[in-house]
Formats: structure tokens, sequence, C-alpha cells
């Protein structure tokens, strides 16, 4: 019995006092750092959602710029591959909805939603092809994202966040408003 209680203060004191805990749930990977380097490798997603849209693609095109603009994003156009990319922040909500309308970042150690807790940083890329006929396109919107929380603290947390498909279907929607379809 006294062996064991010495093994089990042994271990105890070689383990670290604080261990960073916690869930993020699917494929997500949270970071805790200090003042000490670190060095991490995280994978994200980046999911492609397909959306059709009763319009030409040189007319799709011509309203996207604006649509990012309304969303608050600074559009970069590449008229050569048919695509407009911005990056954005949202903390808490963005355009009246939670954020984690928009993105699953997993939960923290007592089970909030991290996106709810924390700025999400995201990538939105949105291409257009041509449709099923010369009068239709097809929308493909993607978007990568991570959250990380901004407490001023030396600590950092990060994690990869899920798409829930909401943000771009905003950006089909409000394709579709501008064009009247």
């Amino acid at each position: 019995m006294r062996y064991s209680i010495a093994c089990l203060v042994a271990l105890a004191a070689c383990s670290p006092a604080v261990q960073p805990s916690a869930s993020t749930g699917g494929n997500n990977t949270q970071v805790v750092s200090s003042a000490q380097s670190l060095s991490v490798t995280t994978e994200s997603e980046f999911r492609v959602i397909s959306t059709s849209v009763g319009a030409p693609v040189a007319r799709v095109l011509e309203v996207l710029p604006a649509v990012y603009q309304e969303l608050g994003l600074t559009p970069a156009a590449e008229p050569e591959v048919r695509t407009v990319r911005a990056q954005g922040a949202m903390a808490r909500r963005f355009q009246g909805q939670a954020t984690s309308s928009y993105f699953d970042c997993g939960r923290g150690q007592f089970g909030v939603e991290i996106a709810t807790q924390y700025e999400v940083r995201f990538n939105l890329q949105t291409t257009v092809q041509p449709g099923s006929s010369a009068e239709s396109s097809r929308v493909d919107s993607g978007v990568e994202a991570y959250a990380r929380n901004n407490d001023g603290s030396a600590n950092a947390l990060l994690a990869v966040c899920h798409t829930r498909g909401t943000l771009e279907e905003l950006v089909a929607a409000r394709i579709r408003d501008k064009l009247g379809a």
C-alpha cells in the first residue's frame, strides 16, 4: 500500500501543473501556447458548396464583388478564373446571426461553443462556373476558418472551424437578390 501511494505521488510530481483541456470535436485542432516557443501544424477544411443561379456567368460576376462588399468584406476579383476572394473576421455575431450559426469550431473546456466566445477569422472564395444552359450559372463558394481568443493573455486558443454552409448560402441568396432571380 505504501509503495502504491509513493508511486502516485511520484507520478503526480512529474506531470505538468496545468493541463489545457478542451473538446473541439471532429477533426478540429486546438492549440494552447504561452510565451515559450511552440510550433504547431493544423489541418483546415475547405468545403465547396455549389448553388445554381438563373443568370449567365458574366452577369453573376458583375454583382459578386458588390455582394462581398454588402457583407462587409473587401473583395479581390480574379476575372481570369471567375473568382472573388476575401478575408474576414467575425466576433460573436455576423449579419445579425450568432457566429456559431456560420461555423462549428468545437466546444471549449466547459462545453461552450468556441465560435460564440472567440473571434473567427475566415477566407471566403466564390467561383462562378457555366450552368446547364447559357442563361444559368453554378456558384461554388467555399470558406476556410479558425477561431482564436483575443483576451490579451499570453495563452492563445486556436481552433480550426468547419463551415455550416450558412455563409455560402448567404452569398448565393444575395446574388439572387441583386439579379432579381
